[in-house]
């Protein structure tokens, strides 16, 4: 089954919004990152950074459900010495599946 998410990246004063379909957050996360990396937004040595985290991300399980809401996940890295941050947002009413142990999941107010 896939879900409609929607990905908010904040990136040097930037706001970059993308609605893709996944299986999952994690799929949705992966998707995005290969679309993101193929734009304009990122400079050669920020696309290597980039895709190195991702990767990393991806193999580690970085990706945090936000505490206390639903479908809501957030990933955040630096690339030298600018923060980029991934918001997912799950647009189905019902709960879309994530098995995150309770020490990754971060609470909303911490944003």
């Amino acid at each position: 089954m896939t879900h409609r998410f929607t990905v908010i990246c904040e990136y040097k004063g930037g706001t970059y919004v993308k609605q893709l379909d996944a299986a999952g957050p994690v799929q949705a996360f992966g998707l995005w990152a290969e679309q993101f990396n193929r734009e304009d937004v990122l400079t050669p040595p920020e696309r290597q950074l980039f895709a190195g985290e991702v990767k990393y991300s991806l193999v580690e399980g970085n990706l945090v459900a936000m505490e206390g809401l639903q479908n809501v996940w957030y990933e955040g890295f630096s690339l030298d010495d600018n923060l980029l941050e991934v918001i997912l947002v799950g647009m189905s009413g019902q709960s879309i599946q994530f098995a995150a142990p309770a020490s990754r999941r971060m609470p909303a107010t911490r944003l």
